[in-house]
């Protein structure tokens, strides 16, 4: 079974970065796939859970490939879209 980061600890302003121009930090996370559990108050179960990566597919911070209420559906689609294996993919 993959491992899937579930909130890791990112680099400061990481959603605002620019993708032309990141840092080293940030580039560490090129290509990765992760999970953000976000506190959602207004819901019964409290929570959501982004799936994003960083991809280029987007001028600016990580790309999200959906929201969901459940972190075993997050987990599968976090699964499908999977880590970019060559620096070629991430261009």
């Amino acid at each position: 079974m993959t491992a899937i980061r579930l909130n890791p600890e990112l680099p400061p302003r990481f959603f605002e970065c620019d993708n032309e121009e990141l840092t080293e930090e940030e580039r560490t996370w090129s290509g990765r796939v992760f999970i953000r559990e976000t506190p959602a108050p207004t819901m019964d179960r409290g929570a959501v859970y982004a799936v994003y990566r960083l991809d280029a597919s987007t001028g600016t911070g990580p790309t999200r490939y959906g929201v969901f209420t459940d972190l075993e559906e997050a987990r599968q689609k976090a699964l499908a879209v999977g880590d970019l294996k060559t620096i070629m993919e991430f261009f």
